[in-house]
């Protein structure tokens, strides 16, 4: 019954995606929380998300292939430090895979992680002549409304919370869909700042209105998820994007009550200290990381592998009593360098380089879109320090939809 249920579910996507490929992919972006209803197809486990993905990216290949890649060509050509960088990652990525000691296990990792999430990505630049930057600004809204609405009715009831896999402690912290509270801030506070590129004519009450009820929502649910890395990188975010915007005495206020909070009030002092748990935690996840990746040279320039760290790097020094067991060192460096070696590493902050470019570049023509891009990118970049801001099956779909999202935009203003 599930199999039937689930190919009923694949088919009418692929006959929505045949007849309306964009609201198709609508569809697609605001399932991306489904990567938590599991099923097994065989041997082969699998998500709602990543059929969702299939029945999208089969009727492009389809339909839409061989006349998309006049675009994609032409992009690559007008990005071509950004493609190289991307090349590079995936390159790194397949290796991260033939090194590995499970390499059936690490192929279903990589497929979630690196395959499908790039496959999105180039499927968006080939169809950007009906797609806009500003539609997927709007689907990934109302993605985010559902988590936020969910978000908010778990911490004012107490109730519709999904089973915890980990028997966590969550202390009236909410969660959403999601299995930690943290998740909420690491897939809502980048797009923050998009929906704030939602502007709309002055007489437009209604958009406006939206765009406004929106923001204050995603505010809530990040609040009410009590993640201290979601509010110091939304903070940092808002400070470029305030200070882009013009608005420099605005910015600077910001960063004074933001340095005030952090010398009065001793959470938030602890935290950004790291003298907290956590921070502690992290501080000594990067040492056991650095003195890995130092050990040899194999390590060094190879990492320890797909979904490998805990077996390489903590296990041995870890005690149940005095830390969880992990499976990344929770620095979005670090974490591409353990994953996808030092190549990976290099190759995905170039690509950030790039994206961050993309911003400054947007600036010129919509400095409203162009202070988003790069208030986006600072948070991404700040929770990531501290966080694991790709390495999920929704928050790797996410990045590759931003990153086309900011290529197109800019693709468009740069022909308009």
């Amino acid at each position: 019954m599930e199999m039937v249920l689930l190919g009923a579910f694949f088919a009418l996507l692929a006959c929505l995606a045949w007849i309306n490929f964009r609201l198709g992919v609508g569809f697609l972006i605001i399932l991306l929380p489904s990567y938590l209803i599991r099923f097994n197809f065989g041997p082969l486990p699998s998500t709602v998300l990543e059929l969702s993905f299939g029945a999208i990216f089969l009727v492009w290949l389809l339909k839409y292939a061989l006349t998309d890649w006049v675009e994609i060509k032409a992009t690559a050509g007008e990005h071509k430090t950004l493609f190289v960088f991307i090349g590079l990652f995936f390159a790194a990525s397949l290796i991260s895979v033939l090194a590995n000691p499970i390499p059936l296990k690490a192929l279903g990792i990589w497929r979630a992680y690196f395959l499908e999430p790039m496959l999105l990505f180039f499927v968006l630049i080939g169809r950007q002549k009906s797609l806009r930057a500003k539609d997927l600004i709007w689907w990934l809204g109302f993605s985010t409304l559902a988590i936020s609405v969910l978000a908010i009715g778990q911490k004012l009831t107490g109730q519709f919370y999904p089973p915890s896999l980990w028997d966590d402690q969550l202390f009236g912290r909410a969660t959403a869909f999601f299995t930690t509270p943290n998740a909420i801030g690491l897939y809502i506070a980048p797009l923050i700042f998009f929906f704030t590129a939602l502007k709309a004519d002055k007489k437009d009450e209604l958009t406006n209105s939206s765009v406004v009820l929106l923001i204050a929502l995603s505010l809530l649910a990040i609040m009410f998820s009590f993640s201290q890395g979601a509010w110091v990188a939304l903070g940092a975010g808002a400070i470029i994007f305030v200070w882009l915007m013009g608005w420099k005495k605005i910015a600077a206020a910001i960063a004074v009550i933001g340095v005030i909070a952090a010398l009065a009030l001793p959470p938030i002092r602890s935290a950004v200290l790291f003298q907290d748990q956590a921070g502690q935690n992290r501080l000594t996840l990067w040492r056991y990381t650095t003195d890995y990746l130092t050990a040899s040279p194999q390590n060094f320039f190879i990492g320890a592998g797909l979904r490998r760290f805990f077996n390489e790097v903590q296990k041995p020094y870890y005690n149940v009593e005095e830390m969880e067991r992990l499976i990344y060192p929770h620095n979005i460096f670090l974490n591409f360098w353990t994953e996808t070696g030092l190549l990976g590493a290099m190759a995905f902050s170039g690509i950030l380089i790039c994206l961050f470019y993309l911003g400054y570049k947007m600036m010129k023509k919509d400095r409203l879109l162009g202070a988003a891009i790069i208030g986006a990118l600072t948070v991404f970049a700040v929770h990531g320090l501290v966080d694991v801001p790709y390495f999920k099956n929704d928050l790797a779909m996410l990045f590759w939809i931003l990153s086309a999202l900011i290529v197109l935009a800019e693709r468009k203003k740069e022909n308009a």
